[in-house]
């Protein structure tokens, strides 16, 4: 069940990508990415193991100002349409994944120009 769930998400949030700013990566690919770790931001006590390895390999995207400023801006255009979560859970990724990137929490009011 909860795999049919992630699936519906990602085809909901790839409908919605369009809309976003090209970024580098492509939104979809973060969308792709980011897809498994839904469960912990809204709530779930650990990520996913597929939400480390997307975190992990958008991480290795994430090179320049740029990167994180495209990544940064299409979680910020499709992540109000998941439905309630905890911006403040997004940090954690890192923390509890061991990646080595800084990952602010992302809201409707982040401002992308300083991540």
């Amino acid at each position: 069940m909860s795999s049919l769930i992630n699936i519906l998400t990602i085809l909901v949030l790839l409908t919605f990508s369009s809309e976003i700013a090209d970024a580098a990566p492509p939104c979809q690919e973060v969308i792709v990415s980011i897809t498994p770790c839904l469960s912990f931001i809204k709530g779930q006590p650990d990520p996913a193991p597929g939400c480390c390895s997307g975190a992990k390999g958008l991480a290795k995207q994430a090179n320049t100002k740029l990167d994180r400023k495209g990544i940064c801006e299409c979680l910020k255009g499709v992540l109000p349409k998941i439905g309630p979560y905890d911006p403040k859970r997004f940090p954690l990724i890192a923390q509890k994944c061991g990646i080595n990137t800084l990952i602010p929490p992302i809201s409707a009011t982040t401002d992308c120009t300083k991540v």
